[in-house]
């Protein structure tokens, strides 16, 4: 298959060690004008961001599976807090829209 279903590489999720990228300031869609490093480092912090957001949707889901086939008949009971993570993550209207996440961050400040 696809290698959904396999196990995951690392022992612990929550103690990935991720190197953190400084924040790229925010230029609008189809405004070249300026500088044009920022631009590209603006491009890249959006793919990272939207790479990010796919991955965390992957695991999710893979975790949902993982409890379902482990629970078997009980899984309605017992991975209800997997469930809720995944839906409360792919809910998200702006799930891989970084750049609009970005103008709801700004508008906030």
């Amino acid at each position: 298959m696809s290698g959904m279903y396999d196990q995951p590489s690392t022992s612990d999720r929550d103690s990935a060690d991720m190197k953190a990228f400084p924040h790229a300031p925010f230029v609008p869609m189809g405004s070249r004008a300026g500088d044009a490093v920022a631009n590209i480092r603006a491009g890249e912090e959006r793919s990272r961001e939207m790479q990010v957001e796919i991955e965390t949707v992957k695991l999710l889901r893979q975790d949902v599976i993982s409890c379902y086939r482990r629970e078997g008949v009980n899984h309605y009971a017992n991975c209800r807090k997997e469930v809720d993570k995944y839906v409360e993550c792919i809910s998200d209207p702006n799930l891989l829209n970084p750049r609009q996440r970005m103008k709801d961050k700004l508008s906030k400040e």
